[in-house]
């Protein structure tokens, strides 16, 4: 049986409002989002299987192979031949940012390219946070691809050498090995 229109006190039928006495948006008679339906709830995930050393050569064959594509696509030119040392001053997951000792060890032809790439970068950052924690003069970008050393682990403070190389994205460090500790760093191994 349909339900009779809501009236006033004179006994004459009131216009039916929007939402009147109910909370929300939802007409429908539903019981809501609520809690069930699995929310909240711990989802199994399966632990990674251990890899054979055949299948960790595979990998790592792989990245080697795509790093190497991309330094062709993208022009790499190594422009020293002897190692500058520096130190890490932001890591990512796939990359870090490392300054060098000594600024005036940079090649010549590649230090406005530098400075252009960290103006740019500076630039781009917004939210009121700084390019690598604020860090004055220039830093080289330096993918985790271009670590020479496997048992090298990135943080910020570590020290090492790596040489500079140009390409067409801008100026960044390569072969990267583990540098002398400076003031109580260590090299962590990875």
């Amino acid at each position: 049986m349909p339900m009779p229109a809501p009236t006033d006190a004179d006994g004459e039928a009131k216009p039916r409002e929007e939402n009147s006495g109910r909370k929300g948006k939802g007409g429908g008679k539903g019981k809501g989002w609520g809690k069930g339906w699995g929310k909240g709830k711990w989802k199994f995930v399966p632990a990674r299987k251990e890899l054979t050393p055949q299948e960790i050569e595979e990998r790592r064959k792989v990245k080697v192979e795509r790093h190497d594509e991309r330094t062709k696509t993208e022009e790499r030119k190594v422009l020293t031949e002897e190692h500058i040392e520096g130190e890490v001053v932001q890591r990512a997951r796939w990359h870090a940012w490392v300054k060098p000792k000594d600024p005036s060890q940079i090649p010549p032809e590649c230090r406005e390219q530098l400075a252009q790439m960290n103006a740019e970068f500076r630039a781009k950052v917004t939210d009121g946070r700084a390019f690598c924690g604020g860090v004055e003069g220039d830093v080289l970008y330096l993918a985790v691809a271009d670590i020479a050393e496997e048992s090298v682990f990135l943080n910020a403070g570590l020290p090492v050498k790596f040489k500079v190389y140009s390409d067409v994205k801008g100026v960044g460090a390569c072969d990267v090995v583990a540098g002398t500790p400076v003031h109580g760093a260590e090299v962590v191994a990875a």
